[in-house]
């Protein structure tokens, strides 16, 4: 079934935005809201939280209608990552982040906000911590923290689409973080990364790859995607994301300027010089493709992969 994805770019997250708008429209409220997401650490906080912020019993209430993920497809997802996870790490910068990057309507939003292309390192961190707690066996007991991370990634993109439509928005592009660019970036998550490894030469059955995107299309759910967007089988994903990418994959000066600090930043991270910044470039580019990359302005360098490289690559990125 074609899926009318006009209709997506029109549309953010009517729960979410109603919370936020309701909070940063007065001072005293939003920092009210600001400390106690502050005190939001784990699981365990979240009712010390609702006693000062009540109106987030929506996420509650979001979490009851969607349900929990099934047990076999989480503990099958969670033992694939355990696997690969330095590899998926690895992937989320040089491949996921650019991906998402070529999306060049949504790349005008990331590049709008700013911390995606100066404070690059931070934000790499963030990612890597928010999946750590989406793969971490504990991470929806009181202990862990993976509920509260949904949570505030929920309120982010939300709090993104508030500030931006307040500035000089250009709504031909659709919503800030809006619906289909949100799936695009959950495929990026879970799809995506499944490439990326088959690309790295790894051997990932069907089991296994509809294990990771069927959790990730639960995580979807959480942050607000609606069900239309989030794939169940392998076709669907492939599907969905050949659409979106047909429709919106592009060169732009906000996607290559992403592109171009995304690498800065590996090249500043590479300290101990185990490989070349040439041959960094030349993996994203390996990566990607060349379309793609040609798109982002990824330099042009040879990559003979080999595992030698891989291991090192691995002990420079990760």
């Amino acid at each position: 079934m074609a899926l009318d994805l006009d209709k997506f770019r029109q549309v953010g997250d009517p729960l979410a935005d109603d919370f936020i708008a309701n909070y940063f429209s007065n001072a005293d409220h939003k920092r009210r809201l600001d400390l106690a997401l502050a005190n939001l650490k784990t699981n365990a906080n979240w009712v010390a939280f609702l006693a000062e912020i009540p109106e987030a019993t929506f996420f509650d209430e979001e979490l009851k209608r969607i349900g929990l993920v099934d047990l076999k497809i989480k503990n099958d997802a969670l033992a694939f990552y355990k696997k690969k996870s330095t590899y998926i790490l690895q992937l989320l910068g040089l491949l996921s982040l650019p991906y998402c990057y070529a999306a060049a309507d949504g790349a005008m939003v990331l590049y709008q906000t700013e911390r995606m292309y100066k404070d690059v390192a931070k934000r790499l961190e963030e990612t890597g911590m928010f999946v750590a707690s989406m793969m971490n066996p504990k991470g929806f007991d009181e202990t862990g923290d993976a509920k509260v991370q949904l949570f505030k990634v929920r309120l982010m993109h939300a709090a993104g689409r508030y500030y931006i439509l307040k500035g000089d928005w250009d709504y031909n592009l659709g919503l800030p973080v809006n619906q289909e660019d949100l799936a695009g970036t959950n495929l990026s998550f879970s799809l995506i990364v499944i490439r990326g490894l088959r690309k790295m030469g790894f051997t990932i059955s069907y089991q296994e790859q509809m294990a990771y995107i069927n959790y990730w299309s639960w995580i979807g759910a959480v942050l607000g995607l609606t069900p239309e967007l989030l794939p169940q089988n392998g076709s669907q994903a492939l599907d969905l994301e050949k659409a979106i990418s047909g429709r919106h994959f592009k060169p732009s000066l906000a996607g290559k300027q992403l592109t171009k600090s995304l690498l800065q930043c590996f090249y500043s991270l590479n300290d101990r010089k185990q490989i070349k910044n040439v041959e960094i470039a030349g993996f994203m580019r390996f990566l990607l493709g060349d379309k793609v990359s040609d798109m982002l302005d990824v330099p042009k360098e040879k990559f003979p992969v080999s595992k030698q490289l891989l291991l090192k690559l691995k002990a420079t990125v990760s």
